[in-house]
């Protein structure tokens, strides 16, 4: 996310890793329901500021049409984790009603995500390591609003239904750790076979990716290269990561994409022939790749720090085209396993919070 977690500008969440999310209060451009309606259609709001201060860093389920995403409920400082039951098929007040929270107090929350086989559910947590003081900021544009936080008792945790594993039982589901350090372990995804996990951490000092099976073993470095690399996301095959670094040292977040190296054994080893995608003065953050694996969705700066747009490329970095043109923030964008619907963290409800959307779409070619 988007990930404690992967992004959140501001008053928005990426998985970044709690990211806050971006000041949007002012837009130079009013919402062009004519110029979405060629990509988006049926947009609705999912969450809502009477219950959340701010919420977003939404993904699906694979197969139930589920949703997980974070939010801060009303007056609360931090982010928790929470499951939408079924968002498609009801209106948005039924849609609230159904709201799990699935992580527990005290902590900060982030980066939730499904296992392939929908059994699953990944997030980053500093349950049981919380520490109240610890400060928020982390990766901050200089100037700007937007911020990633790394608070060091972050970990990678699963929850899943009893079957006998797990070290603490919470409403028939087992919640364990996968990581267990002094160190920020985030933003964190599964290959599409369930096998690995890709993340984030500054374990080494600096902030990079790495790769571990599904059981927290085998612990792989995947980047080297100095400034923060995180929110990686397997592309559909499992071939290929997209992510996102500042590598070049000047604050300015690109999208990268690199080919996934494995052994014989079929293990993560490395990563190769890495390729960056988009350039120039823009943050551009919060890559997501669309069900076809030719096309990644983004959110970019273009347009200014108050109005970030949701962009698509196809995976070698050709046919930008424009998403969104709402007056306020649109990012982290994230699809439906058919690719027929985006979800994406939103700032235009009007009560000046940023809130989970979702609408029907379509590819620029199927225009």
């Amino acid at each position: 996310m988007s990930r404690l977690y992967v992004l959140m500008l501001a008053g928005l969440l990426t998985c970044p890793a709690m990211a806050q999310q971006p000041n949007t209060d002012a837009s130079p451009e009013p919402i062009a329901a004519d110029r979405e309606a060629s990509l988006l259609s049926d947009i609705r709001q999912l969450t809502f500021g009477d219950r959340f201060d701010r919420a977003g860093e939404a993904y699906f389920h694979p197969k139930n049409g589920s949703i997980i995403f974070q939010a801060v409920p009303k007056g609360e400082k931090h982010y928790q984790m929470y499951v939408l039951a079924d968002p498609l098929l009801m209106g948005s007040e039924a849609g609230e009603a159904r709201i799990e929270q699935i992580s527990a107090t005290p902590s900060r929350n982030t980066c939730g995500w499904f296992s392939p086989d929908g059994n699953t559910i990944l997030f980053a947590s500093t349950f049981q390591k919380e520490i109240a003081d610890e400060p928020t900021a982390g990766y901050q544009r200089e100037g700007r609003d937007y911020r990633w936080a790394y608070p060091s008792g972050m970990e990678l945790w699963t929850r899943e239904p009893i079957d006998g594993k797990g070290n603490e039982n919470q409403g028939g589901f087992a919640v364990r750790t996968l990581t267990d350090n002094a160190f920020y372990d985030a933003e964190g995804s599964f290959s599409p076979d369930g096998k690995h996990i890709v993340f984030t951490s500054n374990r080494t000092g600096d902030l990079e990716l790495f790769s571990m099976k599904r059981d927290g073993t085998s612990v792989v470095q995947l980047t080297t290269t100095p400034g923060y690399d995180g929110g990686p996301f397997f592309s559909p095959d499992g071939k290929r990561v997209c992510y996102r670094s500042d590598r070049m040292g000047n604050n300015l977040l690109q999208v990268f994409v690199s080919d996934v190296v494995f052994d014989d054994d079929g293990e993560i080893t490395g990563l190769a022939n890495e390729m960056q995608l988009t350039e120039g003065a823009d943050v551009n953050w919060g890559p997501f790749w669309h069900p076809t694996g030719k096309w990644i969705a983004w959110a970019t700066s273009k347009h200014g720090h108050a109005n970030y747009e949701i962009y698509i490329m196809r995976d070698d970095g050709s046919d930008k085209t424009r998403v969104t043109y709402a007056a306020g923030a649109d990012v982290l964008p994230a699809f439906s396993p058919d690719g027929k619907h985006m979800l994406w963290s939103g700032k235009r409800s009007g009560d000046n919070t940023t809130q989970v959307y979702v609408a029907k779409f379509k590819l620029p070619d199927e225009r």
